[in-house]
């Protein structure tokens, strides 16, 4: 059982420098070059720093180079520089060199499928503003399949430049995964573009995180058409992700995106339901949970140090309540209510069984139904009931055309004289409970109220 970083650190340092403040201002010239790159590593420094301070052995960068990793990576593609310039290896080596002793630093990489939406919504951009006609969609979707692939290719040789410099794994970002749905032909992209990804990958640890949203759609079989060990899967913006937990085998690892940090910055104690969401994913096909991880749902670049600070801590204490026996766990300070109140959580439902539970839930109880309170025939017991002799035969009963009309029958007792209609049958416009009839003495059902 781990706990993880997921995704960019706030890129502000421990003394107020703010990255992107920095970086505008060596663009116009008011500041030097190399003071930016003192206080980046500075704050890579900071960002691996925290996380060890938190207790966590699997560490990243944060991603704080670059104001978007995935765009710097798509522009030195485009320029036709990323084999020159290397900077996925170049970030790992930095942070490798800063890390202590016994943690290990992964390597965050842009996913190509990913990339290749973003380089051909980039082309189609560039077509419209210079008042060109765009290709038409066919046409679109075949030149994004071969630039998909083609990004996938260059990726491998980025990779393969990490392996080969001890990097030991990859945490390769994919939220395009979540638009995949029952496309066949999207399916076949994203797993022929993963297994070009980690081609040249031997001898690492090579784990898919879906943010952003659920690739549940694209199913299992699918995903894992690429050798990927570990799938990182956002559980609050995607919840259904849940279903693609269960159909993972349980040789792979499970991330649990579950943490999330309020703008404010004030964290609710969420220990429970992380600890209940490692041991499900340890529990499907009985993956263990030392196979499972806890990582940020929400992006803490959108927050502050202070509140990534306190993520941090909060995913490494649900991880070390989720490796302890539960008992155990309360006795050291998990929300004693896990057991104490517990409830049997199901597992992820379809929609009609969650239209079936509210309709349940809202169902009004049986001592609250009108009917509840109607007097119930007496039934004779065994004793009193006549015996087979005593019956009348079928041919002693009357036949239809003997028995009397509705209107010669007499009332009947109890049920009508409690509902005020003494000694008669039940006219047109009579008010039975649970039933309510319209001036026609049509019933409406719409009105129903048991």
């Amino acid at each position: 059982m781990f706990a993880m970083l997921q995704g960019p650190w706030p890129r502000l340092t421990a003394d107020g420098i703010n990255l992107a403040a920095l970086e505008a201002d060596v663009a116009a010239g008011r500041a030097d070059a190399a003071v930016l790159a003192d206080v980046t590593e500075r704050l890579v420094a900071e960002v691996l720093a925290a996380q060890t301070q938190a207790g966590l052995e699997l560490l990243t960068d944060g991603q704080v180079r670059w104001p978007d990793m995935a765009d710097t990576v798509r522009r030195l593609l485009f320029a036709g520089r990323l084999d020159a310039e290397r900077p996925l290896l170049a970030a790992w080596t930095a942070a490798a060199a800063l890390a202590p002793e016994g943690t290990t630093v992964a390597q965050a990489v842009p996913g190509p499928y990913t990339l290749g939406h973003a380089i051909a919504a980039h082309a189609v951009a560039e077509s419209e503003t210079a008042g060109e006609e765009p290709p038409p969609p066919a046409e679109r979707t075949a030149a994004r399949f071969d630039v998909t692939l083609g990004v996938a290719d260059a990726l491998a040789g980025e990779i393969e430049a990490l392996v080969a410099a001890g990097c030991a794994m990859l945490i390769v970002e994919e939220p395009g995964a979540a638009r995949v749905g029952a496309s066949a032909s999207e399916r076949r992209l994203l797993a022929e573009a993963g297994r070009r990804l980690l081609a040249r990958s031997s001898g690492v640890h090579a784990m898919l995180a879906v943010t952003g949203g659920s690739a549940h759609e694209a199913g299992a079989a699918t995903v894992f058409g690429a050798p990927w060990q570990s799938l990182l899967v956002d559980l609050v913006a995607g919840p259904d992700n849940w279903y693609l937990v269960r159909e993972t085998p349980g040789d792979r690892g499970i991330v649990c995106g579950v943490l999330t940090v309020p703008e404010s910055g004030a964290i609710a104690d969420q220990a429970p339901e992380m600890v209940w969401a490692s041991h499900f994913a340890a529990a499907s096909n009985s993956r263990g949970i030392a196979r499972v991880g806890l990582t940020n749902a929400t992006r803490l670049a959108d927050r502050t140090p202070h509140a990534a600070r306190e993520a941090l801590a909060r995913l490494a204490q649900a991880a070390s309540y989720a490796s302890m026996p539960v008992a155990d766990a309360v006795e050291a300070g998990l929300d004693e209510r896990i057991i104490r109140d517990a409830r049997p959580v199901p597992a992820p439902e379809n929609r009609a069984s969650r239209r079936r539970a509210a309709r349940l839930a809202s169902a009004p109880s049986a001592a609250a139904r009108p009917h509840a309170a109607r007097p119930h025939a007496v039934r004779p017991s065994p004793a009193e009931r006549p015996s087979p002799a005593e019956r009348p035969s079928p041919a002693a009963r009357p036949s239809p055309a003997e028995r009397p009309s509705p209107a010669e029958r007499p009332a009947v007792p109890g049920d009508l004289e409690a509902h005020g209609t003494p000694g008669a049958s039940a006219a047109p416009d009579a008010r039975l409970p649970g039933v309510v009839q319209d001036e026609h003495g049509d019933l409406d059902t719409k009105q129903r109220g048991g």
